[in-house]
């Protein structure tokens, strides 16, 4: 991380600074504003207080990036103060940052099926057979239970809550799918899940609610 002094980009101070060590799994921009206080006991929520300009806001890592370099187009105050020079060196942090967290991101692992476990390899012919009877490969209970392990392995790899499986679209998701033949679909991505998809969303409830604000 990088040392920062003079009036425009001062360390962060106080009970709301944040030291090199803690600053490891944080973006560098986070030294750019002091931490106030927290937002609720669970995400990045923080009332900070920009360090350049002195303004104090609310808001998680995105709208410090935003705030910081002056991104129009997302609703958030700009920083007025910063200079280009701070500006092109807090491009720089960010880019060194995703660079870093690309190369240090999760690697899927080949990890055993237990639904490999009613399938034989002749050695001389190598090839498959089935110790399974034909009642469970009518059913195609290996695709079953290797579907089980993709879903269970996507609960503890991202750290998911269990109760995420009483939430009635987490069952109309996997019906949906498995009803339905869609050859190259791709789930949303990030971007889309937090811009896109979240705005149409919005526009849905927006429009349930439209008789209720009516009367």
């Amino acid at each position: 991380m990088i040392s920062q002094s003079g009036s425009g980009t001062g360390s962060a101070s106080g009970s709301g600074s944040i030291s090199s060590s803690q600053n490891e799994n944080l973006s560098s921009l986070w030294d750019y504003v002091t931490k106030l206080e927290k937002r609720g006991t669970v995400g990045g929520i923080w009332n900070f207080q920009c360090n350049i300009c002195g303004e104090t806001r609310s808001g998680s890592y995105t709208k410090i990036k935003t705030h910081l370099l002056q991104i129009s187009g997302e609703r958030v105050a700009i920083c007025k103060k910063v200079t280009k020079s701070q500006k092109l060196e807090m491009v720089r942090l960010v880019e060194e940052w995703e660079n870093k967290k690309k190369q240090g991101a999760i690697r899927e692992v080949t990890l055993p099926c237990q639904s490999q476990a009613g399938v034989e390899i002749d050695s001389s012919s190598k090839k498959r057979k089935s110790s399974l009877s034909p009642l469970p490969r009518s059913f195609d209970m290996n695709a079953k239970a290797q579907l089980d392990e993709e879903i269970t392995r996507m609960f503890y790899t991202g750290g998911l809550p269990f109760n995420l499986v009483r939430n009635p679209y987490y069952h109309r998701t996997f019906t949906f799918s498995a009803t339905h033949n869609i050859p190259g679909y791709v789930p949303p991505g990030y971007n889309k899940l937090r811009t896109t998809f979240l705005q149409q969303e919005k526009n849905n409830v927006e429009k349930l609610l439209q008789p209720i604000k009516v009367t």
